[in-house]
Order: C-alpha cells, then sequence, then structure tokens
C-alpha cells in the first residue's frame, strides 16, 4: 500500500528542525515533487536530507556560463552537456542532485523520456563558494559512490580546480589540483581552464 504524505505548512518546517532532523527516503521524495511541494525551487535529495539551493552570487552565475559555453564549443555534439539540472544518484543510500553542470553520455535524445542516471554521466562540475565543504565532502562520497568517473570542484575561494578520477567506494582515488593557466582536458581534448 502507498502511503500519502500530506503536505506540510511549509516546506522547511517538513524537512528538518534544529532539534529533529528528518530524513527522507527517495521514494517519499519523488512523492512529495510530484505533490508539487518543490514548485519553483532547486532542490536537492543527498543522505536523505532535503537542501534547497541557495542564490547564487554572479561569480558563481558567470564560471557556469563560462564553462557551459567552452564545454559545448569543445566538445560539439560527442556529449551532452546539462547545466543545473537533476540526476538520480541510485546506489544506496538514493540521491537526487542537480549538479552545476554534468556531461553526459549522447545522444539528446536518451533524454526525452527518462531520467538521467549515474550510468548516463561521464564528469559532474560544482562551482563552490558557499558550498565548498558540502561539495568536498557528502557529494563527493554521493558521486563516487555511484561510479561517477570524473568529478570537478571549482573552488571559487581560491581559483583551483579539483580534478577527482577513479571512484571506489565512498572516495575518488586519484586527485591532482590545476591552478590558474593549467589546462583541464575532457574526453582527450584541452579545455583552457581559467581563474
Amino acid at each position: 500500500m502507498t502511503q500519502v504524505l500530506e503536505r506540510p505548512v511549509t516546506i522547511a518546517q517538513s524537512v528538518a528542525t534544529p532539534d529533529t532532523p528528518r530524513h527522507f527516503s527517495y521514494s517519499e521524495f519523488r512523492q512529495m515533487s510530484e505533490f508539487g511541494w518543490f514548485a519553483d525551487q532547486h532542490v536537492e535529495l543527498l543522505n536523505g536530507e532535503i537542501t534547497v539551493k541557495g542564490m547564487q552570487s554572479p561569480r558563481h552565475a558567470y564560471a557556469i556560463l563560462f564553462l557551459d559555453e567552452a564545454i559545448k564549443l569543445l566538445l560539439g555534439k560527442t556529449a551532452v552537456v546539462a547545466v543545473q539540472l537533476p540526476i538520480a544518484l541510485l546506489a544506496p543510500p538514493p540521491d537526487f542532485l542537480e549538479p552545476d553542470i554534468a556531461i553526459r553520455l549522447p545522444p539528446l535524445s536518451r533524454y526525452a523520456d527518462k531520467e538521467a542516471t549515474s550510468a548516463d554521466t561521464v564528469l559532474v562540475i560544482e562551482i563552490s563558494d558557499s558550498t565548498l565543504e558540502r561539495d568536498q565532502n557528502a557529494k563527493l562520497e554521493a558521486y563516487a559512490r555511484n561510479q561517477i568517473p570524473e568529478y570537478w570542484i571549482y573552488n571559487l575561494h581560491n581559483n583551483t580546480l579539483t580534478i577527482q578520477t577513479e571512484p571506489r567506494d565512498n572516495i575518488y582515488t586519484l586527485s591532482r589540483v590545476l591552478h590558474v593557466g593549467q589546462a583541464a582536458s575532457i574526453f582527450e581534448q584541452t579545455l583552457e581552464w581559467w581563474g
């Protein structure tokens, strides 16, 4: 029998309180979404916690626009570049994240009637300022646990790009940090990274 959740007064009240944090299952999260609880909000489910994504700084927004354009010019139609679109991460505990940029397998029509999962995703990029701790820990573990081959964190605080590869269990076994002027590589194509 399917449990029907009643709509709370506000999303914030249903998600958690300082005294009693509430953890949600993936199916509860999907049901809440289908009932319209998150209308006009960007939310993520990570380790059972629902987070409403905050406003972006102009620098954060510019970094997304810049990387989106640069990657599309570099890769053309050899990949699908998804900007702030959801990925279902189904390895327990299931998560539902909206990375700043995700590079997915083509063709684009593959996503016409199916939700993108970690199996479709070859690279995830998070632009980090106020979210740095979460991106370096909980999200890193979620992406690694779901075997996403490569995870980049662009740290706006110090203008570095951390590239994580070779996921095993909840960690990436290889990590390197690029500084301004050093180039990154996507599908054996060189991306001039800036800071």
